[in-house]
């Protein structure tokens, strides 16, 4: 019984080449989709969530654009897992103490959008801000990085299975620091060795054990909405 338990144990751990490059191609395409959205920002072709409001329908067409990948990864397991995709996906929230959460990061956000309508004068702005926060960052970011390329690394040690991912999770967040703006050298260097990627690789396994530790992906992603969308409080 135990030496059967030794080979379960070590064929759970072995390091799956196809899923490994599966990860490692959704996160590449997740960073090149940043990427293209930087040079659309500096190339003044991108609209601006807080000036949203004069272009809506523009807006949310970019929005859909943005959102591609994840519609992709959505469609492709919904077809393959089928009746096993919202548990295989983290899909549902179950649990006192989950409900609960949830529930306390939903009245955090509405909170914040009840503010926004009350002392901002753009509310368009706010409500496209919502959408855009939940939808096209929170949800895409969660899904995509912490729940697609996790599926593909289930049955890797977990040091590869939380570093691989959130690596890609933190590689794009090198143009948010930069603002958007020219990428030096300095900013570069800046961002590589002095722990600002290493602290959004640690903040993502946080989000990831949140995650593993909760069995959905719902308290991640409202976590990380309240987070993003807090940036209402400056417009």
């Amino acid at each position: 019984m135990t030496i059967m338990r030794s080979k379960k144990d070590a064929k759970e751990k072995r390091i799956s080449l196809p899923g490994i490059l599966a990860a490692t191609a959704v996160g590449i395409i997740q960073f090149l989709d940043v990427f293209l959205l930087y040079r659309r920002i500096r190339n003044g072709e991108a609209i601006s969530v807080r000036l949203s409001s004069g272009q809506p329908a523009a807006f949310l067409i970019q929005c859909l654009l943005e959102f591609l990948l994840p519609a992709v990864l959505l469609i492709l397991f919904a077809l393959v897992l089928k009746r096993d995709f919202f548990p295989g996906m983290y899909m549902t929230l179950k649990g006192k103490w989950q409900r609960i959460a949830a529930a306390v990061l939903i009245i955090g956000i509405l909170g914040f959008t009840a503010y926004g309508l009350v002392a901002k004068s753009d509310k368009v702005s706010i409500m496209l801000s919502l959408f855009y926060y939940f939808v096209i960052v929170a949800f895409a970011e969660e899904f995509v990085i912490r729940d697609a390329c996790t599926y593909f690394l289930r049955d890797a040690p977990w040091p590869l299975r939380y570093l691989l991912p959130n690596f890609f999770f933190a590689l794009p967040h090198l143009f948010n620091y930069a603002g958007w703006s020219e990428i030096s050298g300095g900013v570069l260097l800046n961002f590589l060795f002095n722990g600002i990627l290493l602290g959004y690789v640690f903040g993502g396994c946080l989000l990831q054990l949140f995650k593993e530790k909760s069995g959905s992906i719902w308290l991640p992603v409202l976590l990380h909405c309240l987070m993003d969308y807090s940036i209402i409080l400056k417009y």
